[in-house]
């Protein structure tokens, strides 16, 4: 008796459903992989660059300097205070 070789198939049988978890692994992986990649490269060294500048900043002063700088349109540029003199000075004239 001769024996037939058998005749290999193609799997068929769930290729969509693979094809879509794949896909579907891919989406959460990414999903997850693109908000911490721009947390790190964007957002944390902004975070510390404005807790550098804010822990440092002076709101009275840079008005000031907005003030007599002109770039206030209520006070014209050399409207603001005047540098204090000491009460030594005054005592002296």
């Amino acid at each position: 008796m001769s024996e037939k070789k058998p005749q290999f198939k193609f799997p068929m049988h769930n290729v969509h459903f693979n094809k879509t978890m794949g896909i579907v692994k891919n989406a959460c992986l990414f999903s997850v992989l693109a908000p911490t990649i721009m947390y790190i490269l964007y957002n944390a060294p902004h975070q510390r660059k404005y807790r550098s500048f804010y822990s440092t900043y002076d709101p009275i002063d840079a008005f000031d300097r907005m003030m007599n700088g002109g770039y206030i349109d209520s006070f014209p540029p050399g409207s603001g205070p005047k540098a204090k003199k000491d009460k030594k000075d005054k005592k002296k004239k």
